[in-house]
């Protein structure tokens, strides 16, 4: 949890914002006192037991806001689901409107967005490691008492990432050997234009299991061969940068195949639902944490919302509501592509938060080749 929350407001003082810097704020005020408003304002929020006078505390740090609260997340299935279980009921207890938008959740996005709009964005949805990597770049509000990767926020959603391709083009499910087979399945192929998920499916592809995954692209000679794999689909291969425009692309006949949010595709339409199959045994999962723009940190309004969608039951809720596997039926049905429901690949933060930028100057470099 991050502690700055605490800084601002207690159950008898009124509303004001100091200038002072959060580690000052945070050595001057006992450690009881720090976590004591964390839990006021979260027990507000979430608990049906809560007192009115406790929910007119958290709706106080919200009362001088004029300006809609701005948050930064994906678009597309995710943000309407974060809607419906997230922002609409937080919005209904401040009694204030939020402000989702769009964004590639990139570290150089947010260094943009700090330098183009300082104060804007009350909160930011990134991967772990973009947020980490954010974190050591002095992009995000750091808890001054956590010098660790995760001071600046923990993993709060976890988003699974498979391939789906057109069923009317394929008598057998497709794996991710097939999806470089461009001589059996012409066609184009979709990926995300960031080496995190493209270079370990790369990998997959050419033989590599999933346990040895980051033991391979952790050597000089396993990122080689990620490379050289890639070569191969250069030319057929259509980039994405969100998860909103992965689907767009797949539903809209603009690739056989790609990598998609399995979510994208399970909460479509029912004809874009039964058009697509989904690759299961070999996803991918990447995790999400939510982050306070540096410049937002003096921000009552930034501190409280960040510190309640970072909390386990608003995590639940959001991993409750966002569909990830087949339903009981397709399941009960035995389809083929829900038969091997086989544990996600867990993307590595700790590597990319080591690797991310390396990589991804060698990937772009690729990526913009001929």
């Amino acid at each position: 949890m991050r502690l700055p929350l605490s800084f601002f407001l207690f159950r008898d003082a009124p509303l004001k914002t100091t200038r002072r810097s959060p580690a000052r704020r945070l050595s001057a005020m006992p450690a009881a006192r720090r976590y004591g408003l964390t839990t006021l304002v979260l027990g507000s929020l979430i608990l049906p037991a809560a007192s009115p006078a406790d929910a007119r505390v958290v709706r106080r740090i919200h009362r001088t806001v004029v300006q809609p609260i701005r948050i930064l997340t994906f678009g597309g299935a995710i943000t309407a689901t974060q809607q419906k279980v997230l922002f609409t009921p937080y919005a209904q207890i401040i009694k204030h409107q939020l402000a989702p938008s769009s964004w590639d959740g990139t570290v150089e996005s947010l260094r943009k967005q700090e330098t183009d709009s300082p104060h804007r964005w009350a909160a930011v949805m990134m991967e772990t490691s973009s947020l980490q990597v954010s974190c050591s770049l002095g992009l995000l509000a750091r808890d001054p008492a956590d010098p660790s990767p995760n001071g600046c926020g923990q993993s709060s959603a976890s988003i699974d990432f498979a391939m789906a391709w057109d069923r009317s083009r394929f008598d057998t499910p497709p794996d991710w050997s097939d999806f470089w087979d461009v001589a059996r399945h012409p066609g184009r192929r979709s990926l995300r234009r960031d080496p995190r998920t493209t270079l370990e499916i790369a990998l997959l592809a050419d033989g590599v299991t999933p346990d040895a995954l980051y033991r391979v692209l952790n050597t000089q000679d396993g990122v080689e061969r990620a490379f050289r794999k890639l070569d191969q689909l250069r030319p057929y291969i259509v980039w994405w940068s969100t998860p909103e425009e992965a689907a767009r692309i797949l539903k809209s006949g603009g690739a056989l195949m790609g990598s998609v949010p399995t979510g994208e595709i399970l909460s479509a339409a029912q004809a874009d639902r039964g058009r697509f199959g989904l690759y299961w045994p070999q996803r991918l999962q990447v995790n999400y944490a939510w982050g306070v723009p540096k410049t937002s940190a003096e921000e009552n309004t930034a501190l409280a919302l960040t510190a309640w969608l970072e909390h386990p039951t608003q995590k639940q809720a959001f991993a409750n509501a966002w569909p990830s596997l087949p339903s009981l039926a397709e399941i009960n049905a035995g389809s083929p592509d829900s038969r091997r429901l086989l544990p996600p690949i867990a993307v590595n933060d700790t590597f990319w938060s080591t690797h991310l930028s390396i990589l991804s100057e060698r990937f772009e470099h690729w990526a913009a080749g001929p």
